[in-house]
C-alpha cells in the first residue's frame, strides 16, 4: 500500500480502549483494539437492567467494533465519505456506508474523549488534505446542466415518439383522400 497514514485513538478515561484509523490511498479502514474481556464486560453493562455510569463509554468503544464488522461486508470507507472533527479533547469521526455505489447511511465511527489531542488534530488535517487532493473540479451549474440535458432529451424523445405514432394515421388519411377523388 502506498501513502499509508495510521492514527490510533485512545480513550482518555481508559487507555486500554483504542480504535485505529488507517488511511491508505483513497480509503480508510477502522480497527478496534478492544480485548475480548473488555468486550464481554461492556456487553454485560449494556444489557444490565440497572443504569451504569460507564454505559456511554462502553457504547463509545463498541461502535468501532461494529463498524469493523460492517467493513468486512462493505470494504474500507472511501475517504470522501468520512468526516472527522476535533473539539477540545473530543474526537468525532463519521462515515457513510455505500450500497451499490450509492450512499446508504451515516455511521458514527467514533465519538468521545481522547488522550492525545495533537495526534487527533494531525489525523483530521491529514484526512482533510487527502479529501482536498481527491476533490474533482466542479463546473458551475453542473447540477442544473444535468437537469436541462435530461429534460431536453425527454422532450426530443416525446416529439419523435409522437411523429412516429402519427405517421401511420397520416398515411391512412392520404389513402382515404386518394380513394374518394
Amino acid at each position: 500500500m502506498e501513502n499509508t497514514y495510521t492514527y490510533t485513538a485512545r480513550s482518555a478515561e481508559n487507555p486500554e480502549r483504542v480504535v485505529t484509523f488507517t488511511l491508505h490511498d483513497t480509503k480508510m479502514s477502522v480497527g478496534a483494539g478492544v480485548p475480548l474481556e473488555q468486550l464481554e464486560q461492556a456487553i454485560a453493562r449494556l444489557t444490565a437492567e440497572e443504569e451504569d455510569e460507564e454505559t456511554p463509554e462502553a457504547e463509545l468503544w463498541l461502535k468501532p467494533l461494529a463498524v469493523s464488522l460492517v467493513e468486512r461486508g462493505t470494504g474500507p470507507f472511501n475517504i470522501e465519505d468520512v468526516d472527522a472533527d476535533v473539539d477540545g479533547d473530543r474526537l468525532s469521526v463519521t462515515g457513510w456506508v455505500r450500497l451499490a455505489g450509492l450512499r446508504g447511511g451515516a455511521i458514527t465511527l467514533m465519538e468521545g474523549r481522547i488522550d492525545n489531542v495533537a495526534a487527533a488534530t494531525a489525523f483530521v488535517d491529514e484526512l482533510e488534505s487527502r479529501k482536498a487532493d481527491l476533490a474533482k473540479p466542479v463546473l458551475p451549474f453542473d447540477y442544473w446542466l444535468t437537469w436541462v440535458g435530461m429534460i431536453t432529451s425527454l422532450v426530443i424523445f416525446f416529439v419523435f415518439w409522437q411523429r412516429r405514432r402519427n405517421a401511420p394515421r397520416a398515411a391512412e388519411g392520404e389513402q382515404a383522400e386518394g380513394a374518394t377523388t
